[in-house]
């Protein structure tokens, strides 16, 4: 049997969203969450949505940043570091 245990809510990101523009010039909303991989508690994922084109695929990329400091740093990064999390994003 597994030690399953909530995480306290103040350690739960709030849903926070960015909005970019990738090269071909389509939008795409990233939002955060916490890791939905094994280990995902330990840090956050985002998940870009195209705007634009709502058929094409989700993406997801992972950012080694504390779970509970995700939504914060997310909303406080630079463009280009938003930009480079996109690019290393893969289809969901």
């Amino acid at each position: 049997m597994s030690e399953w245990e909530r995480r306290p809510k103040n350690a739960t990101p709030a849903m926070a969203q960015r909005e970019i523009e990738d090269e071909r010039g389509r939008t795409w909303v990233g939002s955060i969450s916490s890791g939905t991989l094994r280990g995902g508690e330990s840090h956050a994922e985002v998940i870009f949505v195209c705007v634009d084109q709502p058929s094409e695929l989700k993406r997801v990329t992972r950012l080694d940043i504390p779970v509970e400091d995700a939504d914060v740093r997310w909303l406080t990064m630079e463009e280009d570091e938003v930009l480079d999390a996109f690019r290393r994003s893969e289809p969901a």
